[in-house]
């Protein structure tokens, strides 16, 4: 009895070890690290989708940086900002289609305006004046064009050589200066945005009935986060405005004298 017992006591000792073996492994899987770790071979990681080139052709690296500091101060009185060597940009307003609402300048009627005698001296006569009352869906916006020209090629306006924009303004509540890229503005701002568009890089001003100064540089600006996101890259500007939002409205305000600030120890150069 004892030699028989012996081997079926060791088969079934070993068929129970292997039945044990099975339901834990079943509810034990394989864990990562420590004793008896059972590791995969590794993968690297698919390299990102570079995105899509926005330009082509001449436009496709930066433009040559800008040196001339002076953006507007409006003496010349007409719709354009100051003639930079290769800039070239346009005045414009804009604003939702609310029935009855109004904007000043009328779109497609912008001029600089003769400042009141009180604020005006022989040297500054004139500034822009924005106003806007009514609008309802998302409010109203002025600002002007800017690009790079040579040769009948227009492309995105390098600021890189500056470090920021400096202004003069007044007025009531506040307006938002914003700075539009490619990737945010629409295809009616002659950018390349798709679906979301216009939640451009900016800054929240805010105006007193008296004359401030305003520096705004690079560092400080942000998107409004609801829109196409973008990385903010000073040598690919291609719009500069003022955005007044439905619940600040109405708004009446002047802004004067707007030039790019110099980077620190950097001699500005002469209009």
């Amino acid at each position: 009895m004892k030699i028989l017992l012996v081997p079926v006591l060791g088969s079934l000792a070993t068929l129970f070890a292997v039945a044990c073996s099975s339901d834990d492994a079943a509810q034990n899987p394989p864990v990562f690290g420590g004793e008896g770790a059972v590791v995969p071979k590794e993968q690297p990681l698919e390299p990102p989708a570079s995105a899509p080139a926005l330009y082509t052709g001449p436009c496709k690296g930066p433009a040559p940086a800008s040196d001339t500091a002076l953006f507007d101060d409006f003496e010349d009185g007409d719709n354009k900002p100051f003639k930079g060597f290769e800039r070239e940009g346009w005045w414009w307003s804009a604003s939702d289609t609310t029935a009855e609402a109004t904007l000043l300048p009328a779109k497609g009627t912008f001029a600089a305006e003769k400042l009141p005698a009180s604020d005006a001296t022989k040297d500054n006569l004139f500034a822009a004046h924005f106003a806007a009352s009514g609008q309802k869906e998302w409010g109203a916006v002025w600002g002007s064009s800017l690009a790079w020209t040579n040769g009948g090629i227009k492309c995105p306006f390098n600021g890189s050589a500056f470090d920021g924009v400096a202004l003069r303004a007044k007025g009531k509540g506040p307006v938002r200066i914003t700075f539009g890229l490619p990737e945010t503005v629409g295809a009616d701002g002659s950018g390349q945005c798709k679906e979301r568009c216009y939640d451009d890089y900016g800054k929240v001003l805010f105006l007193t009935p008296e004359w401030q100064e305003f520096s705004v540089p690079w560092d400080k600006l942000q998107q409004e986060g609801w829109g196409a996101q973008a990385r903010f890259d000073p040598a690919r500007l291609i719009q500069v405005g003022f955005k007044v939002s439905v619940k600040d409205l109405p708004v009446d305000f002047w802004v004067d004298d707007i030039r790019f600030l110099p980077k620190p120890g950097a001699a500005p150069k002469a209009p």
